[in-house]
């Protein structure tokens, strides 16, 4: 507890100058989240931190590789390497979580852009006590799609995925997930933008919604940054928390 309680007090502090806290899922709703790079190669980095209604508090970083060729058609792969410090009311846990690894086609129809991707989530996580994993081999599949109006200012962003549970270690299969959400919004400045939506997530008779905010700062063609936050606004037999996160990606 005493070191993500200081990891907390570094990053919060830290952010000061950025926002007042900071969110969320790798794989969740984002800016331009149909649209490649302008290069064949992506480093992302993201740091979040999040709270549920039951006291236990994520602070989770994440490493994604990304590799995408062509322009109105091509295909597209990623790494996932995320690492998580864990702090709940039965105790303490940090380290590896689950490396995702995933590849699928993506293309662009004029204005309007999508990925598509099947990805399969390894059990590198700790799985026992105070999981970092789940101890199970899942298998994800979706689409990201971005729609820009003719001049880049406007734009609407949509993700779709369903995830297929395995079995894990004790022999227990939990129901399949489906995840939505779409955003919409555009440029405020030659280098910044802002997007907000709606994000849901579905467990057979569970579900979560989430109102999620993006804001863009970019740097320069290679490199630019996200403050990303999530708030759960609505569920069913499960909590809803808070998250907030900043992102950096640099194209090379």
């Amino acid at each position: 507890m005493g070191l993500i309680s200081k990891l907390r007090s570094y990053i919060l502090a830290g952010s000061l100058t950025l926002a007042p806290v900071f969110a969320a899922d790798a794989y969740a709703q984002d800016i331009f989240i149909g649209r490649r790079g302008p290069t064949n190669a992506q480093l992302d980095g993201r740091i979040s931190y999040s709270q549920s209604r039951n006291g236990t508090r994520t602070l989770a970083n994440s490493m994604i590789f990304k590799y995408w060729d062509g322009d109105r058609f091509g295909k597209w792969g990623f790494v996932s390497l995320p690492y998580k410090f864990i702090d709940s009311p039965n105790g303490h846990n940090d380290g590896l979580g689950d490396i995702s690894i995933g590849f699928g086609l993506r293309g662009r129809i004029n204005n309007f852009h999508w990925f598509s991707y099947g990805a399969l989530m390894l059990p590198t996580g700790d799985s026992e006590g105070i999981a970092l994993g789940t101890g199970r081999y899942d298998k994800r599949m979706g689409l990201l799609t971005t729609y820009l109006t003719p001049d880049k200012k406007f734009e609407i962003d949509g993700l779709l995925e369903y995830k297929v549970v395995g079995e894990n270690r004790e022999g227990i299969n939990l129901p399949n997930e489906l995840k939505t959400g779409f955003i919409a919004g555009g440029e405020i400045t030659d280098k910044i933008r802002f997007a907000t939506g709606l994000t849901g997530l579905i467990r057979e008779t569970n579900c979560l919604i989430n109102s999620r905010s993006v804001i863009r700062y970019t740097s320069s063609r290679s490199l630019y940054f996200e403050l990303v936050g999530d708030v759960g606004i609505n569920s069913r037999n499960t909590t809803t928390g808070k998250s907030i996160g900043f992102q950096a990606r640099y194209n090379f």
